[in-house]
């Protein structure tokens, strides 16, 4: 499945989840203040060069708007400056760190100065240790108390990556809001 196929299977969420319209409020004002912002508050610059190398692998541009195009690490860089309680913010940024460090490990590099089939490998393995499944509320507490991992700041990145992509205007209006059953249906019973 590609992504087109997958944003149009997607399409009619918002209608089933009833917070997904106040979170797409939200989001829609967090990206407009992003997108007028002369300057990071939270991230440095090589942070948000890493932020965006990892939106950027994985959401390209292809028929599509990728990542960047759409400003994911600006909108990432604000919602840490202004949402994010400060504890989740320096675990976010430690989760950063720690990419950069297995980057620099494996690669001789930062994640976002390596070479491209690198950052790709990386990303590669990093994504094929996400969990199966969500923790519970008990596990999820036992691993805030555990040292930031680069699998975990990977996990927390993919997520404000995926959340800030598919918020943001073009993707919203552009892939989203395609019909569910699109045309009119005629049912066979004659009349």
């Amino acid at each position: 499945m590609d992504r087109r196929e997958f944003l149009e299977s997607i399409a009619g969420l918002s209608a089933l989840l009833p917070g997904l319209s106040l979170q797409r409020a939200f989001a829609e004002a967090l990206h407009a203040r992003a997108q007028a912002a002369t300057s990071l508050r939270t991230l440095n610059a090589a942070q948000d060069a890493a932020v965006s190398c990892i939106a950027e692998i994985l959401l390209p541009q292809t028929e599509t708007v990728g990542a960047t195009q759409v400003g994911v690490n600006r909108f990432i860089d604000l919602l840490l400056t202004e949402s994010i309680l400060e504890h989740d913010r320096d675990r976010f940024l430690d989760g950063l760190a720690a990419i950069d460090a297995r980057s620099r490990s494996l690669c001789g590099a930062p994640v976002a100065s390596a070479r491209r089939q690198d950052q790709e490998a990386l990303i590669r393995s990093l994504d094929e240790a996400l969990p199966a499944r969500s923790p519970t509320r008990a596990e999820q507490a036992a691993i805030d108390r555990e040292p930031m991992t680069a699998e975990r700041g990977y996990e927390l990145l993919k997520r404000l990556v995926v959340f800030a992509y598919f918020t943001s205007e073009p993707v919203a209006k552009g892939l989203i809001d395609a019909p569910i059953i699109p045309g009119r249906y005629d049912g066979c019973v004659s009349a």
